[in-house]
């Protein structure tokens, strides 16, 4: 028996599970360039944002230092130039300059008046290292010079710390010396006066809320101190969200706004940045958006200067652009989402389905992360996605086809070895045990039992259909999955796919109790049989034989067992046409009653009194009435087997019918005719009552005119002398009737049922003097029906007895003209 084990592949998939999240662990923790590399990537696949409209740069660049001269310059053409900025009233004015150093006493006093008449100047801090007087390293702020420190609106730190790779990525919004004097970063302070926010912002892990804006930080540990008395200082490290590489903020030439060029309303309410842009003075980033360009492959692209990086930083500020990483613990629910997904998609699917929905999977991990960092400014873990996509499917998809390819080898082994003597090769060998092949001798191998177990499908099938019983194959749902020719010629339709219970109940062959006492008996491996009769297309004996169809001791099933397993795999229905013989059972038992009942009597009589007439002496009185015995009961004998003959005839259809137009009234004046003498005799009025417009009949006149004649006479025998016997016809829209009554003896009620049996007589007649055969009105009911109609009694004991037999006509037909309306007695 081949069975499945799914507790090891349960433990395989858990295996593989564990074994993707280790790669996606390892890649995770100690491949941090992965994931710049992905957020490199996702900034240039996104493209570059609308510039913001109110931030403006005014660059020392190249033009700048050719016009106006060598770098650094005088205090107060940075003055000059502040003055001119301030005429356009601008929001604030950031200067990326550092003035630590003090010069001339006039040129800081000159630039600290510019600044004071501005009034909304931020300028920048430095952290730098020193020793102290003990020889100790410590870090302290380096700040402007005091007259300017003292003209300024506010201070903001200028440090950038760039990644493993060298690219600026985030920026500390906070950061403080030894001593813990913290400042904040020299963008956010230029938000701070641009939109006149006062206090210091609320820091929680997670977010920093400034003002109206709540940026997204790096989370950073606890919330809270563990040491009383002592705050956290928090870096506040801020995702810069770049709106594009380098040039993406509007620049103004230093040299232009100095020299006048530059109306002053261009910085009405605008944020105005003023520092060094020109590569030689050396304050440069690199950005996520430099990349490879040129023909020649070489990377290039601008690194940016670190005054649009101050720029990006207050425009990811003030519009709630800042990133955020999505949480770890988030990030790997995500990756496990990803893997269950694989697995399903792997276990399930099989081929180009497969494929289509591991690149659907793939699509989603790109897109879903695009769409996230651009929409909702969140960073999911592409790499870790990534490789738990990469090294997953291969996994599953490896250990799905080695498991195939176990079962495949097992299922050819068991195979092989069960249908010895029957999938054998031409020349008698046998398929190979289980030796490790490879695919393609599987394959080949698979081939092979396909073409043979083919080849002995159709030789099977062939027996089935040549053979002359019904057979029916249901499964264990109901459902007909096989019906050679003989059952379809039974039941005159297509009888495959259709339910075999539904089938059976239709044609009245099983009632719902019968159908559940089979269907256990064939699930116990017992064999049923079962009679049935239908009508319909024809009357037909049928006899069904019910079994299971096994699997066999010897033939495997490559399924799962489970505690709902059943050997049964089907139901197997034999169906044979016993009708003729049937019909053979009857008329062979008809006759013997016939000629054990009906003959025995006349010839009985025949006999002795023949066998008197040889051995003894008779008179010619006596001799004379016994020869008239034995002609009367000669007469009889021939009628009893002319009257078996004829129903016999009709119930083989031996008997043609002579169709033709009949005169109905004609026809019962004709049965009359015959049974006059007999009802003169008994002393017996036959009346017959004519009527006018009947239909015409079409019909064999002979048969019915019999038929009548054998009513007639049953009533004549069955009467009192002195009564009355009635014949007439009547008719309405659809059917024409005949019918005969009498005042006579009457039949119970409990007999009328079987006076159309064969052979069957009352019990009074049986012991009265009456002679009969018991066949009349069995063939009066035969010939009736032979003309698609029927017959039907109304009797009470004592109160005569009506038959009537009722006949469908053609009402397109000419009604005959009857007799007139006059009374006929003999």
């Amino acid at each position: 028996m081949i069975t499945r084990r799914p507790q090891l592949r349960i433990l395989r998939t858990l295996l593989i599970w564990i074994a993707s999240g280790a790669a996606v662990f390892l890649v995770g923790s100690f491949a941090p360039s992965l994931s710049n590399a992905s957020i490199n990537v996702l900034f240039r696949l996104r493209g570059e944002l609308p510039p913001p409209n109110d931030i403006l740069i005014v660059a020392i660049d190249d033009p700048s230092l050719q016009v106006i001269g060598r770098y650094p310059w005088d205090r107060s053409v940075i003055a000059e130039a502040l003055d001119k900025i301030s005429s356009g009233r601008p929001k604030a004015v950031g200067i990326d300059i550092i003035f630590a150093e003090e010069a001339d006493r006039g040129e800081d006093d000159r630039l600290a008046a510019a600044i004071r008449q501005n009034g909304r100047v931020v300028l920048p801090t430095l952290l730098f290292e020193r020793a102290d007087e003990a020889g100790q390293s410590r870090v302290d702020w380096l700040t402007p010079i005091g007259v300017l420190d003292e003209a300024v609106a506010s201070k903001g730190h200028v440090h950038a710390a760039p990644g493993v790779d060298g690219t600026l990525r985030s920026i500390q919004l906070s950061k403080a010396d030894d001593e813990g004097h913290r400042i904040w970063a020299f963008g956010l302070e230029t938000v701070r006066v641009a939109q006149d926010i006062t206090g210091d912002p609320i820091e929680s892990s997670g977010l920093l809320k400034f003002g109206p804006h709540n940026i997204r930080v790096l989370p950073e540990g606890s919330d809270q101190s563990l040491v009383e008395g002592v705050s956290i200082t928090r870096s506040n490290e801020m995702l810069i969200n770049y709106i594009g590489g380098t040039n993406s903020i509007p620049y103004l030439s230093f040299a232009d706004v100095f020299t006048g060029k530059v109306p002053a309303d261009t910085f009405t309410d605008k944020i105005v940045l003023v520092g060094a842009t020109s590569p030689t003075l050396g304050d440069i980033q690199v950005t996520p958006f430099m990349q490879y360009v040129g023909a020649d492959g070489r990377q290039g692209g601008q690194a940016m200067p670190g005054v649009e990086v101050h720029a990006n930083v207050i425009n990811t500020i003030r519009n709630g652009l800042s990133l955020q990483p999505l949480a770890e613990g988030w990030s790997y629910a995500l990756v496990l989402l990803i893997i269950l997904v694989i697995t399903l998609a792997v276990k399930w699917l099989e081929g180009a389905g497969q494929v289509v929905a591991l690149a659907s999977i793939l699509a989603v991990i790109a897109w879903g992360c695009l769409i996230a960092f651009d929409q909702y400014f969140l960073i999911l873990p592409v790499p870790e996605l990534l490789t738990a996509f990469f090294f997953a499917a291969p996994l599953l998809l490896l250990d799905r086809s080695l498991s195939a390819s176990r079962d495949l080898d097992l299922k050819l082994s068991v195979l092989s070895a069960a249908q010895k003597g029957f999938l054998q090769d031409e020349d008698g060998s046998e398929l190979p045990r289980f030796v490790p092949h490879n695919l393609e001798w599987k394959l080949r191998a698979v081939d092979s039992i396909t073409t043979r177990l083919l080849s002995r499908m159709s030789f099977i099938n062939r027996v089935l259909i040549g053979m002359s019983e019904g057979v029916m194959v249901a499964d264990l749902s109901g459902r007909i999955v096989f019906v050679n020719p003989p059952l379809e010629a039974i039941f005159g339709q297509d009888l495959r796919s259709r339910d075999l219970i539904e089938i059976l109940m239709s044609w009245g062959m099983l009632s719902p109790a019968e159908t559940e006492t089979i269907g256990s008996q064939v699930k116990a491996f017992e064999i049923v049989q079962k009679e049935v009769v239908i009508n319909s297309p024809e009357h037909r004996n049928l006899l069904l034989q019910f079994s299971a169809v096994t699997p066999g001791t010897e033939i495997p099933l490559a399924t799962d067992i489970g505690s709902g397993y059943s050997p049964v795999m089907g139901i197997l229905i034999l169906v044979f046409d016993v009708t003729k013989q049937r019909e053979l059972d009857r008329l062979r038992a008809e006759t013997l009653q016939f000629v054990s009942h009906e003959l025995r009597s006349p010839l009985t009589s025949i006999q002795g009194l023949s066998d008197v007439l040889q051995k003894f002496d008779v008179s010619a009185s006596e001799s004379r009435e016994m020869l008239e015995t034995i002609h009367s009961e000669a007469i009889r004998l021939n009628k009893i087997i002319t009257r078996f003959l004829d129903t016999k005839r009709l119930e083989s259809g031996v008997q043609e019918l002579h169709i033709a137009a009949l005169d109905i009234n004609k026809l019962l004046s004709g049965a009359i005719g015959s049974v006059a003498p007999l009802a003169a005799e008994k002393g017996i009025h036959l009346k017959h009552v004519v009527n006018d417009g009947l239909p015409i009949l079409t019909g064999d006149d002979q048969l019915l005119t019999q038929a009548v004649e054998n009513l007639l006479s049953n009533a004549v025998k069955y009467s009192d002398p002195g009564t009355e016997v009635k014949v007439y016809a009547v008719s309405d829209t659809q059917e024409l009737k005949i019918v005969v009554s009498d005042a006579g003896f009457g039949i119970p009620p409990d007999k009328q049922e079987r006076i159309f049996e064969k052979f069957y007589r009352l019990p009074r007649d049986e012991s009265s003097n009456v002679t009969g055969s018991g066949l009349g009105l069995s063939f009066v009911k035969d010939t009736v029906e032979k003309h698609g109609g029927y017959i039907s009694v109304n009797s009470a004991v004592g109160d005569g007895t009506m038959f009537t037999l009722s006949f469908p006509y053609d009402a397109k037909l000419s009604h005959s003209p009857g007799f007139g309306n006059s009374n006929m007695s003999k």
